[in-house]
Formats: structure tokens, C-alpha cells, sequence
């Protein structure tokens, strides 16, 4: 065989390689997608009692419950007539028309139609244009009430005992003002006292009364502090009316200086009376 025989043969082989392999066939490679569970009703609107047929497809097979729901379902079971569901079974090829008869919901629309599987696994909400429906609306929950507080002030009442270490008082100043429309009635306040990091001691709390809706409130009462030694001290207050808890901290300093003075008194007299000593045994 001569050279130019192999060089063709070559040439051959080389385009062979460069023509691109027709794809398989997309029906043997890509699987048909499974469609998911759909729920079909009859166009336009449609009055409460009404019977109507739902027509379910992609379902698993076992049973439905259809429930008609005012409130868009915001408040979940609490929006729908649960007592008045449909309960139908589904075959395995998950579709099936059902007559359904539309039960009023408990509250005002927008309505839909809610499909689920009893154990919630699988649930659809569709659009439902429902007429007739006189249930009253569902009326916005007011804010819970909430405290503010508008002034704090201690005053350190150890007086002369507070010197040398001795237990005292702290009397607590606190203004408190209620800026909602609703009264907040005699919230419950707790107090705790100790020194930074160790605020455990449990310390009885007044009661606080009722502050009417825009009132503002002064209080004054006295806490026994009976924290001893050097340094600072904390107490702790918390508030809780029914909405958001309300905390407050006081801050004190404990510096028992008359106690730092006695060494220093007692070294006083023992040198005087050893000076008084020492003058008589010279006489």
C-alpha cells in the first residue's frame, strides 16, 4: 500500500470523529413530569348551598375532605365550615368528580375551597366566588396594651447605718404612662436586688393598680436592701401588662467609708493610750 492510500485513510477517520452523534430520542430519556394535585370548579359565581361538581385530578388515592372557608383562611379551622365537609374517596389514577354542596363558612368572604388529605399532607386552596354569605367579618384584635416608661429616680436611704455596712432602704421614684385606648389593670411587677452579676435576692413589689387608657402615674415605694460590703449594687424591676414586658434597672454605689475608718480609729486610740501609759511610768 503507498503512503497516499494511508494519509487518505486518515483524513477519513478524522472527519468521521468531527460529525456530532444524533441525541437519543427525548421520549426514552426525559420521564413525562407528574402533575401535581389540581382542584377545577365551574366558572363564575356561585351561591352558598349551592351543589356544585369539584373536579379533582393528581390526587393520591384514599380520601379527600372539601371544605368551603370564609376570611381567605387567615385564622385556619376557625374560618372554615369543618362541620359541613365533604368526605369523598379518590381512585389510584387520582382523579374523580365530586358533587360537593357549598356550606356557608362561619365568617365573611373571600372564600375559597379547600381540599386536603386527611392528615394535612396534601392540601389545595382555590378562589371560590361564593354569594349569599351574611356571616359578619372577622374585626381586627386590638394591639395588646403596653406601659411606657416615662421617669426613674432612686434616692439611697441608708443614712448613717449605710456608713459602716449596715442594711438600709432605697426609695424608687417612677413614672408610668399607658398611651392605648385600653385600661391596663394593676400589672403584676417584680423586684430583685444584689450586686452586679448576682441580682437574685427576692424583695417584695407593691401593687401598681389600674391605668386608664392615656393616664400617666407617679409611684414611690421603698425597697430594704440588705446587700452588705463595698462596692455596687443593682436592683431589677419588670413590668409585664398583657402586651410587650416593660424592665427597669437602679444602680447603686455602696462604700461603707466609717468601716474603712475604724482600723484606722482603733490604731488612733492605742497609740494615745500607749503615749498615756508611757507618760505615767516616766512621772
Amino acid at each position: 500500500m503507498s503512503r497516499s492510500w494511508f494519509a487518505a485513510t486518515a483524513v477519513l477517520l478524522a472527519g468521521a470523529a468531527l460529525v456530532p452523534t444524533p441525541p437519543a430520542p427525548s421520549g426514552a430519556l426525559t420521564p413525562t413530569p407528574k402533575a401535581g394535585p389540581e382542584v377545577g370548579l365551574p366558572a363564575g359565581p356561585v351561591r352558598a348551598g349551592a351543589q356544585v361538581l369539584v373536579r379533582l385530578t393528581g390526587w393520591p388515592a384514599g380520601t379527600v375532605q372539601i371544605e368551603v372557608c370564609g376570611n381567605a383562611a387567615r385564622r385556619g379551622a376557625l374560618d372554615c365550615a369543618t362541620a359541613d365537609a365533604t368526605h369523598a374517596p379518590v381512585p389510584p389514577d387520582g382523579t374523580a368528580t365530586l358533587p360537593v354542596r357549598l356550606a356557608v363558612p362561619p365568617v365573611a368572604c373571600p372564600c375559597l375551597l379547600r381540599v386536603r388529605t386527611p392528615t394535612g399532607g396534601t392540601a389545595v386552596d382555590v378562589t371560590l366566588p361564593l354569594t349569599g354569605v351574611t356571616a359578619p367579618a372577622v374585626g381586627a384584635e386590638p394591639d395588646p396594651p403596653e406601659l411606657v416608661l416615662t421617669g426613674l429616680h432612686a434616692v439611697d436611704r441608708r443614712g448613717v447605718g449605710g456608713w459602716f455596712g449596715l442594711p438600709g432602704k432605697v426609695t424608687v421614684q417612677l413614672t408610668l404612662r399607658n398611651p392605648g385606648p385600653v385600661d391596663v389593670l394593676d400589672p403584676p411587677l417584680s423586684l430583685l436586688v444584689g450586686p452586679p452579676g448576682r441580682v437574685e435576692e427576692i424583695v417584695a413589689a407593691p401593687p401598681l393598680g389600674t391605668l386608664a387608657a392615656g393616664q400617666s402615674r407617679n409611684y414611690s415605694f421603698t425597697v430594704p436592701v440588705d446587700v452588705t460590703g463595698l462596692g455596687r449594687y443593682e436592683l431589677h424591676g419588670r413590668i409585664e401588662p398583657p402586651g410587650r414586658p416593660l424592665a427597669f434597672t437602679v444602680r447603686t454605689d455602696r462604700r461603707p467609708w466609717g468601716l474603712l475608718a475604724v482600723p484606722g480609729l482603733a490604731s488612733a486610740l492605742l497609740v494615745t493610750a500607749i503615749r498615756r501609759r508611757r507618760g505615767k511610768a516616766q512621772r
